[in-house]
């Protein structure tokens, strides 16, 4: 069952940082697209997080939101929306992001869908290791400033899930070396992730979706509309679903 308050509750995407940019090899579509990048991953010297949009081969672009969330989609492309919640500490949002994702950014890549992941706690805090696991994991994240290294991440993160929500994981010390092969080893990145700086924010940003009406994760909303489990049963079921 998947992640639910209150029992609150490996990435699709393989991702390779090549000199300037992250090669992102697509499971389900025979092609190699670039994603260009600038300098550092976005945390300056002053521990601030600078937000920069992922330029992506083909047009595509990766833009990490204010509110910890980041939209994945061609310039110009606003419908449909394809909204998705996802919690670190859930293993079915791991085997959702591994049996998905590769479809779900093929649809942003080819302008067909405008693709936002929303990273979130749906785990009480009285659901441990799984509700610190998942907010260490969803606030480090949040350290990250630029999209193409952002989505880097994640997938990282997805990578090294703990096995179940009774497991320890997401140490600060994993988070920080998840990062390195990344180039995420910036004093401002370190302190942020060590600091957990966002940890407040990612809870009432958490709040706010389960009070929108998210109830457990993973969940998929296209337009606004709450796909149902047989949506998201196969990637072809959920590509039918989001109209793509």
């Amino acid at each position: 069952m998947p992640g639910k308050p209150p029992k609150r509750g490996n990435g699709g995407l393989a991702v390779a940082l090549i000199g300037g940019g992250v090669v992102l090899a697509l499971a389900l579509v025979a092609a190699v697209l670039v994603i260009a990048q600038d300098g550092d991953g976005g945390g300056g010297g002053d521990g601030e997080v600078r937000l920069r949009v992922g330029r992506i081969a083909g047009g595509a672009e990766a833009t990490p939101l204010p509110d910890g969330s980041l939209a994945m989609a061609r310039p110009g492309v606003t419908s449909p929306v394809v909204d998705v919640y996802e919690d670190f500490a859930c293993p079915h949002c791991g085997d959702f992001d591994r049996k998905h994702d590769p479809m779900l950014k093929e649809l942003a890549v080819s302008g067909r869908a405008k693709v936002v992941f929303h990273p979130m706690v749906i785990f009480g805090e009285s659901t441990q290791p799984a509700h610190d696991n998942a907010l260490r994991a969803a606030s480090a994240l949040r350290c990250v400033g630029d999209g193409a290294r952002w989505l880097s991440y994640q997938d990282a993160l997805y990578a090294h899930q703990p096995p179940s929500i009774s497991s320890q994981g997401y140490s600060t010390a994993d988070l920080l070396s998840y990062a390195e092969p990344l180039g995420l080893t910036d004093d401002g990145f370190r302190r942020c992730v060590e600091s957990q700086r966002h940890a407040a924010s990612v809870k009432t940003v958490s709040r706010g979706y389960i009070s929108s009406g998210v109830q457990g994760t993973p969940s998929v909303r296209v337009n606004g509309h709450t796909l149902s489990v047989s949506d998201m049963e196969t990637p072809e079921a959920m590509r039918r679903a989001i109209g793509g």
